[in-house]
């Protein structure tokens, strides 16, 4: 008799756990770190992989996802800019600044960011990109090799509690995010309405 008043508690119960499941399910985010004086497309990769499994689409610059004709950033873009920049064939290098506007682009269109960082690699466009992200407010998650040699600036800009050491710390915030195992501590995120995403 006094069974099925408790099935419909223990139902309660699954349903209050998993009300903040999922939170970050249809978001996007973009993985920025440095393409011309390191190899980008492991970290790009990883996160891609690892996020797919909580739905979160990875905006991903070796894999353009813009309709248009911008132009491919994939390896091989890279080292046809390594060469004419070594040619000093400089008006040449210019037929590919529209991918300053497109990774800019993504940016605007992601939910949160996802910085690398590695000490001594020369990085231009990820500083942009980096700051950009900061004026719109965008929640940031910065990895370094080392935060005794990440810049000052990085922590005037973000608290040093979004600076990680290791890609697998931040896919596992990420996972607490989700599940709802930590709360949402920013008021960066603007999450919209599962419906909506």
């Amino acid at each position: 008799m006094y069974l099925e008043p408790r099935k419909n508690w223990l139902r309660f119960l699954d349903i209050l756990n998993c009300i903040d499941m999922n939170k970050l399910k249809n978001t996007k985010c973009t993985v920025i770190g440095p393409m011309q004086f390191a190899d980008g497309t492991k970290i790009r990769e990883y996160f891609r992989n690892e996020l797919a499994k909580m739905n979160i689409t990875v905006f991903d610059h070796y894999h353009n996802p813009f309709i248009d004709d911008c132009i491919k950033e994939d390896e091989q873009t890279v080292a046809d800019i390594k060469r004419l920049i070594k040619e000093e064939r400089f008006d040449e290098l210019e037929t590919y600044k529209s991918i300053r506007s497109h990774d800019l682009a993504l940016i605007d269109k992601s939910d949160f960011v996802i910085v690398q960082f590695i000490a001594g690699v020369t990085m231009c466009g990820t500083w942009e990109e980096f700051f950009s992200a900061n004026r719109m407010k965008k929640p940031i998650f910065f990895i370094t090799n080392d935060k005794k040699l990440t810049p000052a600036w990085v922590y005037w800009t973000i608290p040093h509690r979004y600076v990680y050491t290791s890609q697998q710390d931040v896919v596992t915030m990420l996972s607490d995010i989700d599940s709802g195992k930590v709360k949402i501590d920013s008021d960066r995120w603007r999450l919209l309405k599962p419906e909506y995403r």
